[in-house]
């Protein structure tokens, strides 16, 4: 069984585009698959979402919100890079004997020791990391030098020919190791589909569109990749999908309305002062190529706690001390399309009273601007946890945590993520036709009961409709039992490292995660 990640790929571009003449193995799968949907986690970001898939559980059984998620104890952004999330797929599998190939999926690292290979994507501050550790010097055999990550001036170029040589090379090396493992279970995760989304969005199928180039690129790597796997059981799917952005919902804004949000009028000036300073040297010397140097020569310590950007979101609104905490009832984060609001009590009562009220003003506001939202309520699985959360179904809105607006809704011109990525799922074991209400929970819990193993019992996610008449997985019911996982064997993180912490932040910023 081999499932493979496409990051952020989204039916919105395929399907036109091959409806156009383009893209012939996706057209392909669209013939030899069962496909549809596959609707992402709230909040719709890599992370949870590629947790999510692993393990099959829920972002609040996870308490994995984002990159950063607010902390309802500390009242600070945390960086989710360090979380060892356990009961993966893989771990399942290497728990009931068999072997796995783990290739550039986000949450994978740290890790627990399996019979196999892995290597880990973001965090993307390391040089290299592999379990075994060996196997890191035998991908670079392969491919020739191997980034975890696009270090090229976004925009630029440069940047497009980085992401195609990635998407070459991660192609490469996951074969690689499939060849050379001959696992039960092989995943893998192309991740250039999302990327170069954030930083070119276009939906025109011509190659001047670097967008277009890397899905074309994709599909050519991927018509060989199916071919040399023509007999095997094969996923494709997507964490979320992908749309452009034209306005912005500020629930903050909304929540002060109402009096749950409040801030100071002080607040930090010198650090917004060297914010300001830091930010026009770094454009600066990002345009003539020496950002990098400047990086490398001046410590991110020297700057980790400073404000970034003019805009007051929730980040820098938390570095400059502009909440007044003690008066302050709750406060929204977010994710892409989806608000996340923080009750900051521990009283049920008070708890629940101040869930009403934000709902209510949020509902006020969205209906205002006619925006279409629905809501979801959440028990806390931990201080990461909201206890509410608005969905915005509207297309090419997305939520925004700014304070300094002075209405709810503003025009911006971006794109970011949509709610539903893609699934396929090609092979002996699978039907044609199309797949609904699908969730990127129920990925693992189909693939395990494809390979003929029990399911843990902490599993969120259901086995789908998939399976072809009277093959064994469609005839047979899942099988659960007591599963957690093993202790990590991989250790380090960013977690009270302020130049870590500092270049994470930078480049979720230039991918709009962060404000």
């Amino acid at each position: 069984m081999i499932v493979l990640g496409l990051d952020g790929a989204t039916h919105s571009l395929i399907r036109p585009w091959v409806d156009a003449g383009h893209l012939p193995t996706f057209a392909r799968l669209y013939e030899e698959s069962v496909h549809g949907d596959l609707e992402s986690t709230i909040p719709e970001i890599t992370v949870p979402a590629w947790p999510a898939f692993a393990t099959g559980r829920n972002p609040e059984r996870l308490d994995v919100y984002g990159f950063t998620h607010f902390n309802r104890e500390t009242r600070e952004l945390d960086l989710s890079h360090d979380e060892f999330i356990p009961g993966k797929m893989w771990d399942v599998v290497d728990d009931q004997g068999g072997r796995c190939v783990v290739f550039n999926i986000p949450g994978s690292h740290p890790w627990q020791a399996i019979d196999g290979t892995i290597i880990a994507a973001a965090p993307e501050y390391k040089d290299s990391y592999s379990y075994p550790e060996d196997r890191w010097d035998e991908l670079e055999e392969v491919v020739g030098e191997y980034k975890l990550r696009n270090d090229a001036t976004p925009g630029s170029r440069n940047y497009v020919d980085q992401s195609l040589s990635l998407v070459d090379k991660r192609f490469d090396g996951f074969e690689h190791f499939i060849e050379k493992e001959n696992p039960e279970l092989a995943v893998g995760l192309i991740r250039a589909t999302d990327r170069v989304a954030h930083h070119y969005w276009s939906t025109e199928p011509k190659q001047s569109n670097p967008l277009f180039e890397v899905y074309s690129r994709v599909d050519e790597r991927l018509g060989e990749f199916l071919d040399a796997h023509d007999d095997e059981d094969i996923v494709v799917m997507s964490d979320h999908g992908f749309e452009a952005v034209s306005k912005k919902f500020a629930p903050n804004y909304a929540l002060s309305q109402a009096g749950l949000v409040h801030l100071s009028e002080g607040g930090d000036g010198k650090k917004q002062a060297l914010g300001k300073l830091r930010d026009v040297a770094s454009d600066v010397l990002g345009r003539i190529g020496l950002l990098t140097l400047a990086r490398n020569v001046v410590p991110e310590s020297y700057v980790a706690d400073l404000p970034s950007g003019s805009a007051l979101g929730l980040d820098n609104a938390i570095s400059l001390g502009r909440i007044d905490w003690q008066r302050t009832r709750a406060v929204a984060d977010i994710g892409q399309k989806t608000t996340m609001v923080y009750a900051l009590t521990d009283d049920a009562d008070e708890r629940a009273e101040i869930v009403a009220e934000a709902r209510e003003a949020l509902a006020e506001a969205a209906e205002n601007v006619g925006l279409d939202v629905r809501f979801v309520e959440l028990d806390r699985g931990g201080p990461h946890t909201p206890d509410l959360t608005m969905i915005i179904e509207t297309p090419e809105v997305h939520a925004s945590s700014r304070f300094d607006v002075d209405a709810p809704l503003f025009d911006v011109s971006t794109s970011g993520h949509a709610r539903n990525g893609i699934v396929f799922a090609r092979g002996p074991s699978f039907r044609t036709g199309t797949v609904e209400d699908a969730n990127i929970t129920d990925i693992a819990p189909t693939v395990l009961h494809a390979l003929g193993r029990r399911l843990p019992n902490s599993i969120d996610g259901d086995v789908l409709d998939v399976f072809a008449p009277d093959t064994d997985a469609a005839d047979r019911e899942p099988e659960y039992y007591d599963f957690v996982g093993e202790n990590a064997v991989s250790e380090g993180g960013v977690s009270g490292d302020d130049e870590r912490e500092t270049e994470v932040k930078s480049r979720l910023r230039e991918l709009g995660y962060l404000e």
